[in-house]
Formats: structure tokens, sequence, C-alpha cells
């Protein structure tokens, strides 16, 4: 979206007016090396640096015209390096340094850093709470698998971001689907029903072409599963997700598949769906994702000795899988727990 808006967007022509921008592709060239120097971890990654290539700013992610200038100006309001920044917070804290450093830490995914510094930036500067807790829960959310912040910690987060005027509906649909898949990862599902209700009355007031439509769609599905406990209907709402002859597509017959797995629903339909996408996968790693798919979807209808032989058959494909033989192991422990 970036490369798109740069070339269309006065907001972001004015801020490079004055600075040297540079594109780097990372994967060709000399993009590799440079990536390497600079630790880039994931795309987009933006640096801005001193005459000595020393970086004085960097942050991760486009999140519009507006924000990306504001990164500009701050990287030009305060040209010390990030390591000297790091210094002057230390003896006089300031809000201004705090957000450098969050998205300093962010660049480099320590979430716990980014979230510890974007809260000193929210006390030091209470006029800017609105932007800041939303970064706090983002980057609460993106450690959620890493087990660093409760469930209660990022529904606290979230709560405010809701509470907050400046939150759009379309912001609030997909901020209402990230607090129901916590919950349910910190099966807590109950938990998650409250905001997938809020989530769909956000929903009644955005056009059809919303941005955020897809996300709805997702919530309509687990507005039948989880509120009307409608398995019929949730299925056919999940399938309806799904782009024309999406039988024929294997990747698209593993994402159903792994949807009934994970939601314990469909599995006889799912089962015989994801040996579809085995036949019809050319790739023989593609082919071993599937069959453990299947053997998974074995698992869970309690037939362990099919796991199993799905999980060999996947080893026989991708022999160098430590994951696979992992696999294997737990499905033969399942098998011998069951026989007791």
């Amino acid at each position: 979206m970036f490369a798109r808006e740069a070339d269309s967007s006065d907001v972001i022509k004015t801020a490079l007016a004055d600075v040297i921008f540079l594109k780097v592709d990372c994967e060709k060239g000399e993009g590799p090396a440079v990536a390497q120097k600079y630790n880039v971890r994931g795309y987009p990654t933006y640096y801005a640096v001193n005459a000595d290539g020393e970086p004085v700013e960097r942050w991760i992610g486009y999140d519009g015209p507006e924000a990306f200038a504001r990164a500009v100006a701050a990287a030009r309001r305060d040209t010390h390096t990030l390591t000297q920044k790091r210094e002057a917070f230390a003896s006089a804290p300031s809000a201004d340094l705090a957000l450098s450093l969050a998205n300093d830490v962010a660049t480099g995914y320590d979430w716990a850093g980014a979230v510890k510094y974007f809260r000193q930036a929210r006390d030091l500067d209470p006029t800017r709470a609105d932007d800041c807790t939303r970064n706090i829960f983002t980057y609460m959310f993106y450690g959620a698998d890493d087990g660093g912040f409760t469930f209660d910690e990022m529904k606290l987060e979230g709560d405010r971001v809701l509470a907050s005027a400046a939150t759009t509906g379309a912001d609030r649909v997909e901020l209402s689907a990230m607090m129901l898949q916590l919950a349910r990862k910190h099966e807590r599902p109950a938990d998650g029903i409250p905001y997938l209700e809020a989530g769909l009355a956000a929903a009644a007031a955005l056009p059809e072409d919303s941005p955020a439509a897809r996300t709805i769609r997702g919530l309509k599905v687990d507005h039948a599963l989880l509120v009307e406990k409608d398995t019929a209907k949730a299925v056919g709402l999940r399938k309806a997700m799904l782009p024309e002859n999406w039988e024929q597509e294997p990747r698209r017959l593993n994402q159903f598949a792994w949807w009934c797995w994970e939601n314990g629903v469909n599995l006889e339909e799912a089962e015989a769906l994801i040996l579809r996408a085995v036949e019809l996968a050319e790739d023989a790693g593609d082919r071993a994702n599937y069959l453990d798919t299947a053997a998974e979807i074995c698992l869970k209808r309690g037939n362990c000795e099919q796991a199993i032989a799905r999980i060999k058959q996947a080893i026989e494909l991708e022999p160098e899988r430590e994951y696979f033989k992992e696999q294997l192991a737990k499905f033969e422990a399942a098998l011998a727990q069951k026989k007791g």
C-alpha cells in the first residue's frame, strides 16, 4: 500500500520533500545484505539514519500517510541516535523519547518492550493516550502467543480502545474480532461473546463494501457457532466465505478443514475434504502438510491409529521435518493412553 500511496499522497510527498528516501528490495541485489546489517525482520521496515548510517529512528508497518508523516517528522525533530535516545530517556524521560524507543523495539519484535514504552509515553503525555493505547493493545495481541500478557491485561487495554470516541466503526469490528480470538486462545470463549455482539452491532452501521466486510462475515459465523449454537448454519456461512470453485483448490480445502478442526465441527466432511486436498496437491511439501491436517482431524475423531498412519505418510514425503516426527510421537502417546 505504501508503494502505491507514496506516488499519489501529497502528505507523503511533503514529508519526504527535504529528505533522501531510498527504497530497498531486501530480497534482491544488495538488499539481503542491507536487511542483515539493519536487522530487518518484517516488511515494510523504515529506517531514518544520519550521515554515518546510524539509526536515529526506525519503525515497522504502514498505517497510512498521516502516521508515516508523523514518524518522519519525529526523526527530523530529534536526530540523536537511538543509542543516545536510550541514554537520554534513562536520565530524563519524555513522551517523545518513549515513543521513539517503543517503535524501535517493536521493529525488533520485542512486543513486551514496546508495550512498556508506549505505557510510559501514555503516562508522560495523556494527550496521546488514544494512539498509545491502540499501540499497546496491538502489540499485546502480537505477543499473545508468547504468553507475555494475560487475557485480563489485554481485555483492559481493548476496552480502553473501544471506549475511545476516536475509534471508528470499522476499527470496532476488527478489535471485537481480535478480542474474540484472544478469548478463545485463552480458553475463555464466553468472555469473547460480548465483543462478538458489540462487533456485529458496530457492523450494522457500515456499508456492505466496508474494509471490515470479511471480518464481519467471520463474526457472523462465530455468532452462529457460539451464540445461536447452530452448527449447520455456521458451516454454511463459513463455506460461503470461500471463493468460487474452492473445492478444487487444495489450499482452500485445507483452510476449511482446519477451521472445522479448530471448532470441533463437521469433522467427517472435513476429513474427506482434506484427503481430496492431498490428492490434488502437486507439491510434496504441501501434501505432507495436508496429511498433517488429516492426522489431527483423525485424532480429534478418536481414531489414533489412522492419525499415526497419516502422519507416517507425511514423514515419507518430508523425512527431514522434525515437526512431523514430534507429531508422530504425540499421536503414538495418544494411542497408548487410549489403550490404557
